[in-house]
């Protein structure tokens, strides 16, 4: 493995996890857009990182979300990517100034309603759209967001901008959702207080911690189809650790993506920092 230059060791490093949710993004992608008609299409990504991250422990130097989108053989039309940290917006300009395909990057929190608003200024008019949302934690993600996108407009098939959502259901959601100081950020990730009755279940040790996965989960997939997407399907993928941080959830209009999400997140695979990793294979 090459050495690190100054620049590279600098890079925000992740786990394991997130080299390999990285990967399985990859090839998701590539088969999302491989399997796309004649159109216009746009990327949106909701929480843009730097470009490139360190897997932590190692040497190894990976591309995020953003870059592996730009990557796919089938290009999206635009690329619209929202960087709430302005030295992630200037990598991400960096990287991707030499890259023939429209490229717009946006500073800001998508949270605020004005920044959301900067990006569908910029998604053309009747283009079919696609937008990652892979938040942090599950305090930046809110369903004022996912509403607004849900009902920003439609493409000249009739379809709402699809949706695919790393629901972050192990990153502190679990551990903090019997703490009173809690609570208001798990009401604005769900939209409503339903969730309290799952936790009081679980208190009350009337439902196991599976199942309480099980149903959070749902309570969010539930919320997707009163917002009117006919299509809402999640995967638990596979994972280092004894439980996925995060489920995929899909929500669109246009049709099913289980066998693309099975086929990307459930295959075994050997990632970058691993001996036996091929590109090739991917």
């Amino acid at each position: 493995m090459n050495k690190l230059n100054l620049a590279e060791k600098s890079l925000k490093p992740i786990r394991k996890w997130g080299c390999h949710k990285l990967e399985c993004f990859a090839d998701y992608i590539e088969a999302y857009t491989g399997a796309l008609g004649k159109g216009s299409y746009c990327y949106l990504e909701l929480y843009a990182c730097g470009g490139k991250c360190l897997c932590k422990g190692t040497d190894c130097v990976i591309e995020d979300s953003a870059l592996r989108a730009l990557s796919v053989t089938r290009k999206f039309d635009n690329y619209i990517l929202i960087a709430r940290d302005s030295e992630d917006a200037k990598s991400l300009a960096q990287l991707t100034a030499s890259r023939d395909t429209d490229v717009r990057i946006i500073t800001g929190n998508c949270i605020n309603e004005k920044v959301l608003q900067q990006a569908f200024d910029l998604i053309p008019r009747s283009a079919s759209s696609f937008a990652l949302i892979d938040p942090p934690g599950y305090r930046q993600l809110r369903w004022s967001t996912i509403r607004k996108l849900a009902a920003h407009g439609k493409d000249w098939k009739g379809h709402k901008l699809e949706l695919l959502i790393l629901f972050p259901l192990e990153m502190a959601l679990l551990r903090n959702l019997t703490r009173p100081e809690c609570q208001s950020s798990i009401t604005r990730l769900y939209g409503n207080r339903q969730w309290q009755e799952i936790s009081r279940k679980r208190l009350a040790g009337k439902i196991s911690s599976e199942k309480m996965r099980n149903k959070l989960v749902k309570l969010f997939k539930a919320g997707l189809k009163e917002l009117g997407y006919k299509y809402v399907e999640d995967f638990k993928p596979a994972s280092p650790s004894t439980h996925p941080l995060y489920h995929v959830i899909s929500a669109n209009d246009s049709g099913h993506r289980a066998k693309m999400i099975s086929e990307a997140w459930g295959k075994e695979r050997y990632l970058p920092c691993e001996l036996l990793y091929d590109k090739k294979d991917r």
